[in-house]
């Protein structure tokens, strides 16, 4: 015997209605999750980016600091003051013009053997010893330059290329008309030595008046800093670049200073460092000239203000594959389910609209003839 309940008749209209009630919140949520999800997602991994590259940033500005403060260190010890003050009495009296006509002609004898003796004693004066020994501790100061009020050279740690330094440009910005200020070039390349340098000049202050009476200026070698970066760097396609304010890649990976390289990084970011919402925020995602799409973090070292040749900027960037593939297998999946729902109300739907007048969606199929067969058995 079988019971009428063999038959499971749904409604197609009463189908297709509990279809949407349950999949389409379920999608919609669904598609919601998919938008917020990759936005805070982006928002998360960019500023853990820009953490990074700030973090960089502040270790970099650090290293400067530290090297000024030990320059001006040096400075203002007593050894060199009293050189500086000796050196400027000894000129005491001349006019200025006999002033120039002895610098003049200490200067057209300088790179001849006639200033040989000259040279000699003054790279072993006390002041020249003490500077020496200064650089052979801190082996990331590569030379140092000792000249008097008005620039010429009375120490050095080596033979310098010039007598008269007051006609320089790194000079007149110590000697900043009078004031006496610190100044720092921007980041040079030695092909000789094979070194990145920046030149770092501090002023000689007078301790009794804090008048300017001298300079000293050092050659400092920073490709010490170049490790801070690469310690960065995770993943097969992150890079951590430092930039000059032209793009110009000072490092970068497995390039340098003299490959005279521009960043295509720092040319998709360029507008968003030019804005202060842009700057705050401190990431982006750009699509590069070279047809990939990055996660470009920056952040730039707070030396500019003080420094003006070193406006640098630190970028950390990593293609968006490799920057968010942790979750976005999760995204993958949430979107496959969302998917399988918008299939199964356009399957619903179609099979709605083929069928409609049928009234009614047998989920079980009996064939006509075994229906006969068992309501005569029943009999």
């Amino acid at each position: 015997m079988v019971s009428q309940g063999s038959y499971l008749k749904i409604p197609t209209t009463k189908l297709f209605i509990g279809l949407l009630i349950a999949l389409v919140p379920f999608c919609v949520i669904g598609l919601y999750t998919i938008q917020t999800a990759e936005t805070a997602l982006e928002s998360t991994i960019g500023t853990h980016f820009q953490t990074i590259a700030t973090n960089a940033s502040s270790e970099i500005e650090s290293f400067i600091n530290n090297r000024v403060m030990s320059v001006g260190a040096l400075a203002a010890s007593p050894i060199i003051v009293d050189a500086v003050k000796q050196a400027n009495r000894a000129g005491q009296g001349l006019s200025e013009d006999a002033f120039k006509t002895r610098i003049l002609a200490r200067e057209n004898i300088w790179n001849s053997p006639a200033s040989d003796e000259f040279i000699r004693q003054m790279l072993g004066n006390p002041a020249s010893r003490a500077i020496s020994r200064f650089r052979d501790i801190d082996r990331r100061f590569l030379r140092f330059t000792l000249t008097d009020s008005h620039g010429s050279t009375i120490a050095a740690t080596h033979k310098t290329l010039d007598y008269f330094q007051g006609d320089e440009d790194f000079w007149n910005g110590i000697f900043a008309n009078g004031r006496g200020a610190v100044h720092i070039t921007d980041v040079l390349y030695d092909d000789v030595t094979k070194s990145n340098y920046i030149g770092l000049g501090v002023p000689v202050m007078d301790p009794d008046t804090n008048t300017f009476i001298g300079a000293l200026d050092a050659l400092v070698e920073v490709s010490t800093i170049f490790p801070i970066l690469r310690r960065t760097e995770q993943g097969r396609s992150m890079r951590a670049l430092l930039v000059k304010p032209d793009g110009i890649i000072i490092t970068g990976p497995n390039i340098d200073l003299a490959a005279n390289l521009k960043s295509e990084e720092f040319a998709a970011a360029s507008e968003a460092l030019a804005t202060e919402a842009g700057r705050r925020r401190g990431f982006l995602i750009a699509r590069l000239q070279s047809g990939s799409t990055a996660l470009i973090a920056f952040a730039s070292p707070n030396l500019a203000a003080s420094y003006p040749n070193l406006k640098w900027t630190v970028l950390l960037a990593q293609d968006t594959k490799e920057a968010f593939s942790a979750t976005r297998g999760v995204l993958r999946l949430i979107m496959f389910s969302v998917g399988v729902g918008l299939l199964l109300i356009t399957f619903f739907g179609l099979y709605l609209s083929i069928y409609r007048g049928s009234g009614i969606v047998d989920i079980r199929q009996i064939p006509q003839q075994a229906t006969k067969v068992e309501t005569d058995v029943q009999e």
